[in-house]
């Protein structure tokens, strides 16, 4: 999945003439349905109701916007009773679809797993998610086997918090008191 991206997911069917309702993750909703070809995939539930899904290969055929969100139909879906199995599928497309973005800007998914230390090389852990605050997005950084403590601490990405990252390196530094 190093070359694919979560952009979205398959909710449920939609009639009977292989339709699903799906939700996407994009700024831009309709964006997805030019981003072929798409990945299907799903772990199993706790409770046993819902297989794993692996892979399954497919495109939008066609979609439309409904008030209360999208349906699409998949290529090689032609009925209700060939989606139901897609139920719960997130949809995964290849990363070259992303919009380039500038030096200064980072995708969060790229943030996550990198390693944060501080200024002084104090290493602090690795970043779990990135969590949107409203004011700032905000860094949630696990503590790791190679950090000071086993702490988790939130760190505001801005400016003033983060001096550098380094995504070549998978490395965050942040001006951050390590007892805060």
């Amino acid at each position: 999945m190093a070359d694919r991206i979560v952009a979205g997911r398959v909710r449920s069917p939609y009639g009977v003439r292989g339709w699903v309702w799906m939700d996407s993750f994009t700024d831009n909703p309709a964006s997805l349905f030019e981003w072929a070809p798409w990945i299907l995939t799903r772990e199993a539930d706790k409770a046993g109701i819902r297989t794993e899904i692996d892979r399954i290969d497919t495109a939008p055929e066609t979609w439309r916007r409904l008030d209360k969100g999208y349906i699409v139909k998949l290529v090689g879906y032609p009925d209700r009773t060939s989606v139901e199995l897609l139920t719960n599928c997130l949809i995964e497309v290849d990363k070259r679809h992303l919009p380039q973005l500038s030096y200064d800007e980072f995708y969060w998914r790229d943030l996550e797993g990198c390693r944060v230390e501080t200024v002084d090389k104090d290493v602090l852990g690795v970043v779990k998610k990135v969590m949107p605050t409203g004011a700032n997005d905000v860094l949630v950084v696990e503590g790791s086997t190679d950090s000071i403590d086993k702490k988790e601490r939130l760190i505001p990405f801005t400016q003033h918090a983060v001096t550098d990252i380094d995504i070549a390196e998978r490395v965050i530094r942040v001006d951050w008191d390590p007892e805060f």
